[in-house]
């Protein structure tokens, strides 16, 4: 899944800003570094921070994350009780949940993330 498909477009100076609000650092011209995720260009890095984001946000609406594969893909589990899935699945369950569009949930949830991230 392309995330950032879903989140729109983002400026190279906001996608910058985003990461190093988030903890990673530029270490050379489009490659950067996180304690957690290592080294990456900043479309992979962008991938990680959104999944990580994305996440993050579902487990305030009562899912489990069960781990990241070395890939960067995580595993959730809908309550104590649901089946593991993939991000993808957890947001099509969680927008179906509340009667809402996939991309209108996952945009709306990137956008806490981002506001929490530019202080507004």
């Amino acid at each position: 899944m392309k995330l950032e498909r879903h989140v729109g477009g983002l400026s190279l100076a906001r996608k910058a800003h985003y990461l190093r609000a988030r903890g990673w650092r530029e270490e050379e011209k489009g490659r950067w570094s996180n304690d957690i995720f290592g080294l990456h260009p900043t479309a992979k890095a962008l991938h990680h921070q959104l999944t990580d984001d994305l996440s993050q946000a579902l487990r305030q609406r009562g899912w489990q994350v069960l781990g990241y594969s070395e890939r960067g893909y995580v595993q959730l589990r809908d309550g104590e009780r649901g089946k593991p899935c993939s991000l993808p699945k957890a947001l099509r369950t969680q927008a179906r949940r509340e009667k809402r569009p996939v991309a209108e949930l996952t945009y709306s949830l990137f956008l806490a993330a981002l506001l929490d991230v530019e202080g507004g």
